[in-house]
């Protein structure tokens, strides 16, 4: 009874973690694709029809990865919670949420000024 008791358990804190990441994804899309398109204004990058792959392409390139980046959040949480049995709280989910919105967002001036 106590092993059916701690799957439930484990299953709504999984459930409750993968909500909570997924509630916030529209504000880190648009957050990363505003610095995004704030990249392009302080590079001059204004698409001009030249080159085989204009800078909004690689925009929504970058857009897709940082996403697909961004589900590696809850699933890192998924993992620890199945793992180990610990439950991140809205303060560590919300640290988490910060630190990788504010390092996309570094990133990609790295990535548009070539070092990376």
């Amino acid at each position: 009874m106590d092993s059916t008791e701690n799957k439930v358990e484990s299953s709504n804190n999984i459930s409750n973690a993968i909500k909570w990441w997924e509630r916030k994804r529209l504000m880190y899309t648009l957050i990363t694709l505003s610095g995004g398109l704030l990249v392009l204004l302080i590079r001059s990058g204004v698409p001009n029809g030249v080159g085989p792959i204009s800078p909004i392409g690689d925009l929504i390139f970058w857009i897709v990865v940082a996403n697909m980046f961004y589900t590696c959040g809850w699933g890192f949480e998924v993992l620890f919670n199945y793992y180990f049995k610990f439950n991140f709280g809205n303060p560590i989910r919300l640290s988490l949420f910060i630190v990788g919105t504010v390092f996309s967002f570094i990133s990609m001036f790295y990535m548009a000024s070539g070092l990376l």
